[in-house]
């Protein structure tokens, strides 16, 4: 002992704070890899490739459990991670489904369900588009009521950015969305 502090009371310091720098890493590195499978199943639903969106679904599912299990200490890390699993999932289940989980169906924080659906307006509305492409104005228009559905729920909403960071911002890029999907609709009626 030195000047009352105890070598030993250090070294059991820096070996908590080594335990705990390897299960961030680990919380990191799980928060990567459902982000990287949430926008490969993302672009697996556009392309309409379900062998590919069904297998992501389940991979992405696991990985989210497993983080679930390690994730206590680093939640704000983890948010994005959730997110985007929420985002997959909700434009999953729309198209195969044709409804939109609720947030006890995922399993995610209210907040990481928010941010979430909010930003699946935007990948609704690229099938909005899609659909009008191939014609398919039916479902053009059930996803476009879905878009206005999420936000409609969502509209009354409001809370400060530091109880729910980005939220105002995403829903008004949701009103956006929904008012350019609503004017692709209306210009391939005119034609």
């Amino acid at each position: 002992m030195k000047n009352g502090i105890s070598v030993k009371e250090i070294e059991g310091i820096s070996k908590y704070l080594i335990g705990k720098q390897e299960r961030f890493d680990s919380v990191m590195s799980g928060s990567r890899d459902i982000i990287r499978s949430a926008s490969l199943i993302i672009t697996a639903l556009h392309n309409n490739d379900a062998k590919r969106y069904r297998g992501g679904m389940a991979e992405i599912r696991k990985l989210v459990k497993s983080l679930r299990q390690t994730d206590s200490d680093y939640r704000y890390h983890t948010l994005q991670a959730y997110q985007e699993f929420v985002e997959a999932s909700v434009l999953f289940d729309i198209k195969t489904k044709g409804s939109v989980p609720s947030c006890n169906d995922l399993k995610v924080e209210p907040e990481a369900y928010l941010l979430g659906i909010m930003d699946a307006v935007g990948e609704l509305k690229r099938e909005v588009i899609d659909a009008l492409r191939r014609g398919r104005v039916k479902d053009a228009e059930r996803y476009y009521n879905t878009m206005s559905d999420i936000y409609d729920s969502t509209r009354g909403i409001r809370f400060a950015e530091s109880v729910l960071n980005g939220f105002r911002r995403k829903q008004d890029v949701a009103r956006m969305q929904i008012e350019s999907a609503a004017s692709s609709l209306l210009s391939f009626k005119m034609k």
